[in-house]
Parts: structure tokens; C-alpha cells; sequence
């Protein structure tokens, strides 16, 4: 397999990665309903862009940790500091990805376009080159690297481009989506952040290509390198060379990943799983009973069984308060930044996840029940 080709590699029936291929087109089409209100779901959402900015980060050297990115996420950006801002602009560009997906095109400006909105504003000199090709060697700290010259790097993205969105069977989509992922980076078209990148890139083709199913489940840019970063990287270095079973190696590691992080979502997609496994056991924690009244506490309950809840809802639990009683003790906790209304109805209300407290628990115990896959 030369480098230089932009085909999609064809592994044997035999293989694993036939396998995984098979196992990833029935999860794409499998016929499963969220349990989760689109008010809670869509914050749930928002902590894994979260999670998966701050890995994707991490291993392109960002050491950053998850609870002082949550911690550091209110802060002006001088107090902030530089590698917390670089994990925000990665989710703040997941965001405008899901937000646009229906419209966004992949043809060559669409990487710039990405490389800018993460680059930008971070130092003077990713300044100075956010979305601008690079202009000298590849990777010069690697050893034995072969990507191309960089007056090749527009051509050889132009060859990407027509590959990405040449029709093929949907069988090959998985395939190919990791395939692409290796080519760009193979390419190395920036000076920096060509793995933040990549793995952009990569979501933007699963999104496409229907993998997040029927339930638009929650879909992980950061799937190829779960749960191993660093043979991630090994294996993709291997994968440079032009021999077929490096890129096989790598291939199939990667459809793993997306395989594992597919079904795990899925989970999250159930309610029950949810309520059971992450939001009760995140409301125990000793803080909430200092702050918390019994009164709060059996608001905060039914927030939890009915996921959202009116002032209604609450009446039935105090018959001998007034109206006016109830929307105190409602006003309390949203001054507590602890319930938020929703978005459609400004008279009902859902937990809010996103507290800074509240999340912190909630990525804790997120990552005690496995749904966090890295090491």
C-alpha cells in the first residue's frame, strides 16, 4: 500500500477488522430510542465535549486535567492560561461542528477553517499561523518521517478531499474515515495541532456517514485512540511505512475503538443507566447535604425521577405551603445555579448539570462507571 495512494485499503474477509466493519454498520442502524429529555441530554452532550476536548488535547502534549478545566471554565482568559483555552476552542469548534453538521462540506478550506477556530488567539504565534499551511519540513523532532514536502501539503490535500467524498459502498465508510484519518495526518498539512485537528476531521466524517444512528447518540472524536493513547500513536507512526499490514494494524485498532465507544454511548442513551449509575450516586456526595434543606433535597428528587418539573410538581409534596412558598424554594436552587429552566418553557425547569459543583461529580462518576476510556 503506497502512500501516495488514496484508495481504501480492502482487508480480508477473515480478518477482525471485517469484523468490527460488521459490528459498526448494525450499531449505526440500530433501532434504539433515548430514554434522556432533550433538555438534559443536550447537557449531557456538552460534558463529553468537555471530556473528549481535554483528551484530545492531552495527547497532543496538553497535560491539562478535566476538574481544572471544569474548575478554570468561568474565568477570563488571562486567568485561565494558555492550555486551558486550548481544550475550550477544541469544544467550543465541537460545538459549532454539531451545530452545523447538516451544512458543513469537507473540500480543502474546511481544514484551515478548523485549524483557525483552535489556533487562534492562543499565543502570538499560533496567531500568526492559525489556519496557514506549513511552510518547512514535517514533524523535523520525528525521526524516519516521510510526509510530503510542503509544497506537495495543498496538492495532496486536494487528493484527500476527492477521496473523502468520492461515493462508495456504505460498507467501506468506517474503512475509510480511518484511512482518512491517518492520510491527514500523514500529510501534516500545519505547523501544529495536526492531531486536533485530525480527530475533528474524523468526527465531522462519522457524523456524515450516519454513525451517530437513529438516536443521534453522543459520537467521541477521540474514538481512534481509546483506550490506549500511546499505541494510538505508535501504531500510526507505524502505519507511515508502505507496508499493508502496518496500516491494517492501525485500522483495526481504531474500528475497535469506535466499536467500543459506540456501545458505551448507548448506555448513556438509557435513562435508567443514567439516573441509577451517575446523577443519584453524583447527588450524594457530602456537599449537598451541607447545602441542602430537606425541602431542596425532595425537589432535587423529583428533578431526578421526572427529569423535568414544574412548580406543580413540587405543590404535591407541600400541600400546606402557598404558591408563593413553592416558587421561593424553586428561585433558591436556581440562584444555586442548581436547576435551570428549559429551554422551551420558562416555567419548567431540569437539573443542572453543568453546575460547578454538580459536574465535577457527575465526570467522577462518569469515569468510575467506564464511560471515560482513557488511561
Amino acid at each position: 500500500m503506497k502512500l501516495l495512494s488514496f484508495q481504501t485499503p480492502e482487508p480480508l474477509f477473515s480478518s477482525r477488522i471485517t469484523d468490527y466493519v460488521i459490528e459498526l454498520d448494525f450499531l449505526r442502524r440500530k433501532q434504539q430510542e433515548s430514554t434522556i429529555e432533550p433538555d438534559l441530554l443536550n447537557q449531557i452532550r456538552a460534558i463529553f465535549r468537555d471530556i473528549d476536548a481535554m483528551a484530545s488535547a492531552r495527547i497532543d502534549g496538553n497535560k491539562t486535567g478535566i476538574n481544572k478545566y471544569l474548575e478554570s471554565k468561568e474565568d477570563d482568559d488571562e486567568t485561565k492560561g494558555r492550555k486551558v483555552q486550548e481544550v475550550e476552542k477544541v469544544a467550543d469548534t465541537l460545538k459549532l461542528l454539531d451545530e452545523g453538521m447538516e451544512e458543513a462540506v469537507i473540500f480543502k478550506g474546511f481544514f484551515a477553517w478548523i485549524h483557525q477556530q483552535i489556533r487562534d488567539g492562543i499565543t502570538l504565534e499560533s496567531t500568526r499561523n492559525a489556519g496557514k499551511y506549513r511552510h518547512g519540513p514535517a514533524r523535523p523532532d520525528s525521526a524516519g518521517n516521510n510526509s510530503p514536502k510542503y509544497h506537495l501539503v495543498e496538492p495532496m490535500l486536494e487528493k484527500l478531499v476527492t477521496f473523502v467524498n468520492k461515493p462508495d459502498a456504505p460498507k467501506f465508510d468506517a474503512l475509510k474515515s480511518a484511512f482518512a484519518h491517518h492520510k491527514f495526518l500523514w500529510i501534516h498539512p500545519f505547523r501544529d495541532a495536526n492531531g486536533l485537528v485530525s480527530r475533528l476531521f474524523s468526527y465531522v466524517m462519522l457524523r456524515k456517514q450516519g454513525f451517530a444512528g437513529p438516536t443521534n447518540r453522543i459520537l467521541n472524536p477521540t474514538f481512534c485512540m481509546a483506550p490506549d493513547p500511546e499505541k494510538y500513536v505508535h501504531l500510526l507512526q507505524k502505519a507511515d511505512s508502505e507496508k499493508e499490514k502496518d496500516l491494517f494494524d492501525y485500522i483495526e485498532f481504531a474500528l475497535q475503538g469506535l466499536r467500543n465507544d459506540m456501545v458505551r454511548m448507548d448506555k448513556v442513551m438509557n435513562y435508567n443507566v443514567f439516573k441509577e449509575d451517575i446523577l443519584i450516586p453524583a447527588f450524594k456526595h457530602p456537599l449537598f447535604d451541607r447545602v441542602f434543606s430537606e425541602h431542596d433535597r425532595l425537589i432535587i428528587d423529583v428533578a431526578i425521577e421526572k427529569q423535568t418539573f414544574q412548580a406543580a410538581d413540587i405543590r404535591i409534596l407541600f400541600p400546606q405551603k402557598q404558591p408563593a412558598d413553592i416558587s421561593k424554594m424553586i428561585k433558591w436552587l436556581r440562584e444555586k445555579d442548581l436547576i435551570i429552566n428549559c429551554e422551551d418553557n420558562s416555567r419548567r425547569y431540569v437539573i443542572n448539570l453543568q453546575n460547578k459543583y454538580l459536574v465535577k461529580f457527575i465526570v467522577a462518576k462518569l469515569d468510575r462507571a467506564g464511560f471515560i476510556p482513557y488511561n
